[in-house]
């Protein structure tokens, strides 16, 4: 590790504790790359049911339509991008990992530590810093995926693309960043518009609108006191006594509330939509992917981190309980909250989805070019059975508090998408998948 990222190693207050609370949300220019899967064999990917919501209906052919290219690619935030899984090109401070490896157990000291790989808290500083598709913080400077030396491999992006029967594959490129919000991608003025603005006659595929408002809800503090608190963690639950104070979780309302006037805020639906139409008006076929089941154990005011026992160290969510008031014993748990959390995310991240349908019906009449943009999510009772800590297996990796896919859950997101693809778009159908 270098001196420099050594002068780092002090209390996680200031711009260290935004990385981390950015971190906490997350829920990438060199020459001519060769990517290979190690043995030439390829993970297929397998799913766990893929849900539609939307009511768009499948299988319509769109009116009006120009030469689709045999193209897919994915943009968006760190879900996409594989954060937690380093890339071909880590320029980063504290960053010296390879392609696939994943970061350190470590809040701040040695090197790809959660600190060093957490995403600066400006987002013109986004460096998409230990996620799969780094390239040197510019993704949409990476070729296609391709079989040769040094491939990644972890994003769900990469593994559709390394699953591919060989008899029909479409090129997958991989241009998220992790840390990013709809705002940065909006065409209207977001640091990333131009890159959306290349994207035409292709399919797109993402997943976007969970930063910041995930970030709003993480808390990581030691021995009770904070050093990481998003706006909306005091909505979480509240304790009454000063010596020995008793907690209370506080009404389900209360953090859903948080959710929907921060999202107001920011203008969040806006942003999505203003996305969703540009890509429409381009020609592309759109597939948005929602949200896994989840609850880092950062999520709110319930638990405290372990310094020694690193960022991995955590309590079950379905453990922990409290009544929601002094006059109500009822009690909720953590794991209840954050899925109410997550579930409402999804729900206004899919009416965004409908209100572009709907502006899609008006710009094309008498056009099927609204079914262009679809909806799904993963089987939320699939993810609710793979947690950190489930006798069945995590499809969440441990080293950023319980909050990114690892390998497997990347894997389930990967068929989620080709069973959606297959669904709306007649592509990536069977096992492997075809494009056809």
């Amino acid at each position: 590790m270098t001196s420099q990222c050594r002068s780092r190693r002090r209390p996680l207050a200031g711009p260290a504790a935004r990385r981390l609370a950015v971190a906490g949300a997350l829920l990438l220019g060199c020459g001519t790359l060769a990517w290979a899967v190690p043995g030439g064999t390829a993970q297929a990917a397998v799913t766990a049911g893929a849900v539609r919501t939307g009511g768009a209906g499948k299988g319509a052919v769109r009116a009006e339509a120009g030469t689709l290219k045999d193209a897919v690619t994915f943009i968006g935030d760190s879900v996409t991008a594989g954060f937690g899984y380093c890339g071909v090109v880590e320029n980063a401070s504290g960053v010296s990992c390879t392609v696939n490896q994943p970061m350190a157990n470590s809040w701040y000291l040695g090197d790809n530590s959660l600190f060093s790989c957490a995403p600066p808290s400006t987002p013109d500083g986004l460096n998409d810093a230990c996620s799969n598709n780094n390239n040197d913080g510019k993704p949409w400077n990476s070729p296609p995926w391709s079989s040769g030396p040094g491939a990644p491999l972890v994003a769900y992006p990469y593994q559709i693309a390394a699953s591919q029967s060989p008899a029909g594959a479409a090129s997958v490129t991989d241009w998220a960043v992790s840390g990013s919000t709809p705002a940065n991608w909006d065409p209207a003025g977001g640091e990333y518009g131009p890159e959306l603005k290349k994207l035409t006659d292709q399919y797109v595929v993402m997943t976007l609108g969970g930063n910041p408002l995930l970030a709003a809800f993480i808390r990581i503090a030691f021995a009770g006191f904070p050093a990481v608190k998003g706006a909306c963690v005091d909505s979480t639950g509240y304790s009454v006594g000063i010596l020995f104070p008793t907690w209370y979780s506080g009404p389900l309302s209360a953090p859903l509330g948080c959710l929907t006037r921060t999202w107001d805020q920011i203008r969040q639906t806006g942003h999505l939509v203003d996305i969703y139409k540009a890509l429409l008006s381009q020609g592309d076929r759109v597939l948005v992917l929602g949200y896994y089941r989840s609850c880092p154990w950062s999520f709110g005011n319930w638990q405290s981190g372990s310094l020694t026992g690193g960022p991995a160290s955590g309590a079950s969510c379905q453990d922990q309980s409290r009544p929601i008031s002094p006059e109500d014993p009822t009690t909720v748990t953590q794991w209840q909250q954050a899925g109410v959390v997550g579930a409402e995310l999804n729900t206004l991240i899919s009416n965004a989805v409908s209100e572009a349908q709907a502006w899609a019906k008006e710009r094309w009449p008498n056009t099927t070019r609204y079914l262009d943009l679809r909806w799904t999510e993963p089987d939320p009772v699939q993810w609710a059975l793979h947690q950190p800590l489930s006798t069945g297996g995590s499809w969440i990796q441990l080293n950023d508090t319980w909050i990114h896919p690892d390998q497997s859950g990347a894997a389930q997101l990967a068929g989620t998408v080709t069973a959606a693809m297959c669904a709306d778009f007649q592509h990536w159908c069977g096992t492997p998948p075809a494009w056809g």
